[in-house]
C-alpha cells in the first residue's frame, strides 16, 4: 500500500508589473533557490525547505506572471499547515522584495500573511517546555528511522553479497557437473561392468561415483541401464536404499570360463586361437 501524497496548499493572488514583462532576473541569483526558470510568459522559482540531517520536508514553487501569482507548497506530514506557510511566505516576500515593478494589493497580502501571522503568535505564546518536548520527541524518531534505514541498507548489503557467492558457486558446480557428466554412456557402462567383475558383482554407487569422479546419480543409471538390457541380473534379492545410493549383488551374464577367470583376475584378454 503506498503513502498518502504530502498536502498542499494552492492560491493565486492578483498582482501587476510596471513596463516590460518578464523582467531580469538576476538579483534571484545566489539566494539558494532549487530553480529559476523564465519563459515570455511566467517566471518559475521553486525551492525545498530542508529540516534535521539535511533531509527536504517540503517544496515551495513560486509562478509569477503578468497579473498574477500562483504559489503551491507540500506541507510535511502532521505538521502544522499555517506554520510551514510561515516559512514559505518568508522565501515569498523575499521574491517579491527582488522585482520593484511588481504591485500587489493591500488585501492581496493580508490573504498572503495573515494565516500564518495568526499561527506565529499561538507559537509565540507556546511554553517552551512544550515546544522542548516536541522537538526532542522529534529527534527521537529521526533516530529511529535513520537507525532502521542504516539496518536495512546492512542487510541489503548482505543480501547482495551472498547472492553474488551463491552464483559464483552455482557456476563452479555446474561446470564441474558437466565435467563430471562427459562420461559417454558406452564408457559408463563399460566401467559398471569392470567394477562389477572387480568386485565380485557388489555395487556401493557411492564407491564408484568417487573412484571414478562420476556423479551417484549417473553410475546408478548405467548399472540401471545394464540390468534392463539384460547385461547384469539381480542375485539374492532386490535393490535397497541407503542413504539414496543403490547396494546389492550383481554378476554379469556368463561370457565363457576363460572370459570370467580374465575378468576376474584382471589378466588380459587373449585372442581366439588361429
Amino acid at each position: 500500500m503506498q503513502d498518502a501524497a504530502p498536502p498542499a496548499r494552492k492560491f493565486t493572488i492578483p498582482i501587476s508589473f510596471a513596463g516590460k514583462f518578464p523582467p531580469g532576473t538576476q538579483a534571484l541569483s545566489g539566494l539558494g533557490f532549487d530553480s529559476v526558470s523564465t519563459t515570455k510568459s511566467a517566471i518559475t522559482i521553486q525551492k525545498s525547505r530542508r529540516g534535521m540531517n539535511n533531509m527536504p520536508i517540503s517544496r515551495l514553487e513560486i509562478r509569477l506572471q503578468r497579473t498574477s501569482l500562483s504559489i503551491a507548497c507540500s506541507l510535511p506530514q502532521g505538521a502544522p499547515p499555517e506554520l510551514e506557510m510561515m516559512h514559505a511566505n518568508i522565501t515569498i516576500l523575499r521574491v517579491l522584495s527582488l522585482f520593484p515593478s511588481l504591485q500587489i494589493s493591500a488585501s492581496g497580502l493580508a490573504m498572503l500573511l495573515l494565516p500564518s501571522v495568526s499561527t506565529a503568535e499561538k507559537v509565540a505564546n507556546t511554553p517552551y517546555e512544550t515546544l522542548a518536548k516536541k522537538c526532542r520527541d522529534a529527534h527521537a524518531d529521526l533516530s529511529s528511522l535513520l537507525s532502521k534505514n542504516r539496518a536495512l541498507l546492512r542487510s541489503s548489503e548482505e543480501s547482495v553479497l551472498a547472492s553474488l557467492e551463491l552464483e559464483r558457486q552455482i557456476s563452479a558446480l555446474s561446470a564441474r557437473i558437466k565435467k563430471l557428466e562427459a562420461v559417454s554412456d558406452d564408457a559408463l557402462l563399460e566401467l559398471v561392468q569392470d567394477w562389477l567383475s572387480a568386485h565380485r558383482g557388489k555395487f556401493d554407487a557411492a564407491l564408484f561415483s568417487r573412484a571414478h569422479s562420476i556423479p551417484p546419480a549417473r553410475a546408478e543409471e548405467g548399472l540401471q541401464r545394464l540390468i534392463a538390457a539384460g547385461s547384469v541380473k539381480r542375485v539374492g534379492g532386490s535393490l535397497h536404499a541407503r542413504e539414496a545410493h543403490s547396494h546389492g549383488e550383481f554378476e554379469p551374464q556368463r561370457q565363457g570360463a576363460l572370459h570370467a577367470i580374465a575378468s576376474a583376475l584382471k589378466l588380459p584378454k587373449t585372442g581366439k586361437p588361429a
